[in-house]
C-alpha cells in the first residue's frame, strides 16, 4: 500500500451518478427510443460487461517504485511500474485515462455532465461505466461490435444481456441491485441485505412489529435526548450510513435518513428511537420496486418539487424534496435540508423549485 506522503489535488477517478443507469433503464422501455412503435420484443438490449483485473490493463502516468517479490530480489534493486498497481494512490485514476482514451478512440462522445458517460452517434450506443462495469444500450448489431471492440482492449467478462425477446435474458445483479426484464418493462430494486443487517444489529428481528411510517415528527417530544455510549454512537453512525446508501433506491425511507443525518456529530436517545422506528417501518416493508414501465414517445425530463418550510425541529431549516421523470420512469429522488433558513412558505417553496431545476439540468 502507497503512502500518504502529501496532499495531491490532481487525484481524481471520476464515478457515474446512478441515476445515469436508471435513465438508460426508462431510454430502453421508451418508444420511438427502445423499441419501433408496435413491436416492444424488437428493441433495444442491455449488456453488462466486466473488465477483469481492471487496473493492470492502464499505463502508470508517474514514476512509481516498488520493492521486488522475494524471487526476484536483488541487492539494491527495486521495480518500476509500467501499469497501475492496485494499492497506489492514482491506480484509479490511471484505468479512468485508460478507459476513456479507449471509448474516444473507437467514435464515443464522452459526456459534458459526467465523462463516465459515452455516446456514439453512428452506432446509437449509450455506456455508463462505473469502475470496471459497463452498462450498454443499443441494438444487437451494436452491442456485438461493442464486445468484439472492448475485448480487442481490455480482458472483460461477458455478464449478460437482457431484452425483451424470448432468447433475451431477463434478470441481472449489478452493483448490488437487481435488474429485471418484464412482460411490462423493467424493473429495479436496491440491495435488501442492508434491511436485513440493520435489523439485525438493532435485534429486532423476531421480537418486534412493523410500523406504517418510517418517521414521526412527534416522536418522544419533550423527551431528553441522552447522549449515547461511544458504542452506541458508533452503532448509530454506522446504521445511518447504511441506510443513506440504502435510501438511494427508496425514496420512501429518504425524509427519515435526512433527519437521522442531522444527528450524526452527537446523537441520542431519541436518535436512536427514531433509527428503530426506521427499522420497523422495514420490517412492515421490507422490499421496494422501482417499475420502468414501456411507455410512449418522450421529449423531455420533468421535475417535481415541494418543500416542507420549517420543518426541522433543531435548526428550523426547510426541506426540499422532489423526483425527477423521464415520462412514467423515476430517474431520481432526493430529500435535503435547505443551506439557507426561509422565512416564509413562498421562500422555502422557491428554494425547492431552484433545487428541482438545478438537479434536473
Amino acid at each position: 500500500m502507497e503512502l500518504k506522503k502529501d496532499d495531491r489535488k490532481d487525484l481524481f477517478a471520476p464515478t457515474p451518478p446512478l441515476e445515469a443507469k436508471k435513465l438508460l433503464f426508462a431510454l430502453a422501455v421508451t418508444e420511438e427510443i427502445g423499441f419501433e412503435p408496435g413491436d416492444k420484443k424488437r428493441g433495444m438490449k442491455l449488456d453488462f460487461i466486466d473488465v477483469r483485473r481492471a487496473f493492470f490493463h492502464a499505463d502508470c502516468l508517474r514514476k512509481v517504485y516498488v520493492q521486488l517479490a522475494d524471487e526476484d530480489y536483488e541487492e539494491g534493486m527495486c521495480g518500476r511500474l509500467n501499469k497501475a498497481m492496485y494499492g497506489t494512490r492514482d491506480a484509479a485514476q490511471n484505468w479512468a485515462e485508460a478507459y476513456m482514451g479507449f471509448m474516444v478512440k473507437i467514435g464515443f462522445i464522452r459526456g459534458r455532465a459526467s465523462p463516465c458517460n459515452f455516446w456514439h452517434k453512428e452506432r446509437n450506443l449509450r455506456v455508463v461505466v462505473h469502475g470496471d462495469d459497463f452498462t450498454v444500450l443499443g441494438w444487437e448489431k451494436s452491442l456485438d461490435w461493442f464486445w468484439e471492440r472492448i475485448q480487442e482492449r481490455f480482458d472483460c467478462k461477458h455478464r449478460g444481456r437482457l431484452g425483451a425477446g424470448d432468447k433475451d435474458e431477463k434478470e441481472i445483479r449489478i452493483l448490488n441491485r437487481i435488474i429485471t426484464w418484464t412482460a411490462n418493462g423493467i424493473e429495479y430494486e436496491g440491495d435488501q441485505r442492508h434491511v436485513e443487517i440493520a435489523q439485525q444489529s438493532l435485534q429486532l428481528t423476531g421480537v418486534s412489529k412493523g410500523v406504517v411510517t418510517p418517521a414521526d415528527k412527534s416522536q418522544l417530544k419533550g423527551e431528553e435526548n441522552k447522549p449515547l455510549s461511544r458504542q452506541g454512537k458508533r452503532q448509530f453512525r454506522g446504521l445511518v450510513a447504511r441506510m443513506n446508501y440504502l435510501g438511494q433506491d427508496r425514496s420512501d425511507i429518504q425524509f427519515a435518513v435526512k433527519e437521522l443525518s442531522t444527528a450524526m456529530s452527537n446523537p441520542g436517545t431519541i436518535d436512536m428511537a427514531k433509527m428503530k422506528r426506521l427499522a420497523r417501518y422495514l420490517l412492515k416493508v421490507p422490499r421496494c420496486v422501482v417499475k420502468f414501465d414501456y411507455q410512449s414517445k418522450v421529449e423531455q425530463l420533468v421535475a417535481w418539487s415541494d418543500s416542507d418550510f420549517a420543518g426541522c425541529v433543531k435548526s428550523r431549516k426547510s426541506t426540499s424534496g422532489g423526483i425527477i421523470l423521464f415520462g412514467g420512469c423515476p430517474i431520481k429522488t432526493y430529500c435535503s435540508l435547505q443551506a439557507v433558513r426561509a422565512l416564509s412558505s413562498g421562500e422555502a417553496e422557491y428554494y425547492a423549485m431552484v433545487k428541482a431545476t438545478s438537479v434536473a439540468i
